[in-house]
């Protein structure tokens, strides 16, 4: 598996809209991945993390999960995104960033995901 590379929910319509979105910004050829077609254990998660959050697996293998993905996956950017995904990672904010991403995640449905409460591929609620 070519790393570095992000993993997402593809069951959840609003994850996938935000993968196609940081995909178009990352350098071409850094792998977005949907869970369901990932080989996680390959990428060191299991089904159940892969569920849980989104993750960044930098190129040496260190994983980062939730809001941490996500400023990993904006610091691969380069520019201005970047910065934006090293802001991400400053205390105060990294906690702010924390409770942002789990009240997303918790209302994904609310923000155009239809699928999100209905069961997944992995057999679960997309929502867990």
């Amino acid at each position: 598996m070519a790393l570095p590379a992000l993993v997402y929910d593809g069951d959840c319509g609003f994850c996938r809209g935000c993968a196609d979105w940081i995909a178009a910004r990352l350098p071409a050829g850094t792998p977005v991945l949907a869970s369901q077609q990932a080989h996680l254990a390959g990428l060191g998660l299991t089904a159940d993390q892969a569920a849980g959050a989104a993750w960044w697996i930098d190129g040496d293998g260190t994983r980062h999960r939730g809001h941490r993905a996500v400023a990993a996956a904006l610091g691969a950017c380069g520019g201005r995104w970047a910065k934006l995904g090293a802001v991400l990672t400053w205390p105060g904010v990294s906690l702010a960033a924390a409770g942002v991403y789990g009240l997303v995640a918790r209302n994904r449905r609310r923000l155009g995901c239809r699928d999100c409460l209905t069961e997944t591929t992995r057999g679960g609620p997309a929502l867990s």
